[in-house]
């Protein structure tokens, strides 16, 4: 199955949209009148948007993944590069007279990793295609963005891959052909179980450098925590997709 394909099945079974599918269903068999059934599947559906949407099953989810690797508290002396992964783009940008541009999340990572090559003084790869087959590759964009807002030069670059597992495997031809067996890896802190799992498993020993934990806000009411909310429902799908991908990649294939 090819990424694209992937991709579309998961964006339609991760919530809100699997969540909708499953109300709509339900919908339909109450209109040919098998009301019992139809009664469950609305159910269900609605207390898994409920749930999927409190901050309370958020971090539930959420903290198994993003807690996995500790922050990283020293760089040992034998490592030569930072790897940093892509994490999507924002098309057609206006205020940037039209032109893609690299997205919060990979911004967040990009800022992190900045920080890492200013401090230990090593050079740094970005990592990622065109999911789409966009024109740009979401390295070239991380690169430009590397160079004009943090002043740092991207000096490999991997533009071919369109999903996790791709980012190791195109990166480790290009991480061999310069010997540099020994780096940092830098991704989001949820999704390093799997980049790490990627990495190792086509041959490659990264440490990991997680960046953005996501934490419960303590100066709120407990009671905040069974609040639904927009931003929690985004988290629970963030560790869902986690949770099917790692899977997917283990047991079925990539």
């Amino acid at each position: 199955m090819d990424s694209e394909t992937l991709r579309t099945i998961c964006s339609t079974l991760l919530p809100p949209s699997g969540l909708i599918l499953l109300m709509a269903i339900g919908l339909f068999l109450w209109l040919i009148r098998l009301r019992k059934t139809a009664a469950f599947s609305i159910l269900i559906a609605t207390l898994l948007m409920y749930f999927f949407s409190t901050p309370f099953m958020a971090h539930k989810l959420l903290d198994p993944l993003q807690y996995q690797y500790d922050v990283l508290k020293e760089v040992p002396e034998d490592v030569r590069a930072i790897v940093v992964l892509s994490g999507g783009r924002i098309p057609i940008a206006r205020e940037y007279g039209n032109i893609d541009i690299v997205s919060a999340p990979t911004l967040e990572r990009l800022r992190y990793a900045s920080r890492l090559a200013k401090v230990h003084q090593l050079p740094v790869m970005v990592v990622g295609g065109s999911v789409n087959d966009e024109r740009q590759s979401e390295a070239d964009l991380m690169k430009k963005a590397l160079e004009t807002d943090f002043g740092v030069q991207a000096l490999l670059v991997e533009g071919k891959s369109k999903t996790t597992f791709e980012n190791a495997m195109f990166a480790k031809k290009i991480l061999e052909d310069k010997s540099l067996d020994k780096f940092l890896l830098v991704t989001h802190a949820f999704h390093m179980p799997r980049a790490m799992w990627c990495f190792e498993d086509v041959g490659l020993s990264p440490i990991p450098a997680p960046t953005v934990f996501y934490k419960r806000n303590a100066s709120v009411s407990e009671l905040y925590q069974y609040i639904p909310n927009a931003g929690a429902l985004k988290q629970s799908r963030n560790a869902l997709h986690e949770y099917i991908g790692k899977f997917w990649y283990k047991y079925i294939g990539y």
